[in-house]
């Protein structure tokens, strides 16, 4: 998704000023970079593409602990234990 398509629905929200929106949100193309140094990642959406990441990659960059709030059961909840996150299946 383009990161001026998320900074209009962020805007649309009406929450904040546009400004604002901007210097609070960074969006990333790469899951990878944007997971990094994370303490959490929350799936909020049932896009396929999240099942296909190499989540021990992802978890070896994050800080620790490392949860997942999985808001759409989309991963293996012992795949994603066994690996080392504190999941939640929030969905």
């Amino acid at each position: 998704m383009p990161a001026e398509k998320v900074f209009i629905d962020l805007d649309n929200l009406n929450s904040r000023p546009s400004e604002e929106n901007r210097t609070l949100v960074t969006v990333e193309k790469d899951p990878y970079l944007a997971c990094k140094d994370a303490h959490a990642i929350a799936i909020l959406t049932e896009w396929d593409e999240f099942k296909d990441y190499d989540w021990k990659r992802i978890k070896e960059h994050m800080m620790k602990p490392a949860f997942i709030f999985d808001g759409r059961k989309l991963l293996n909840r012992k795949e994603m234990e066994a690996l080392g996150f504190i999941y939640y299946a929030i969905g």
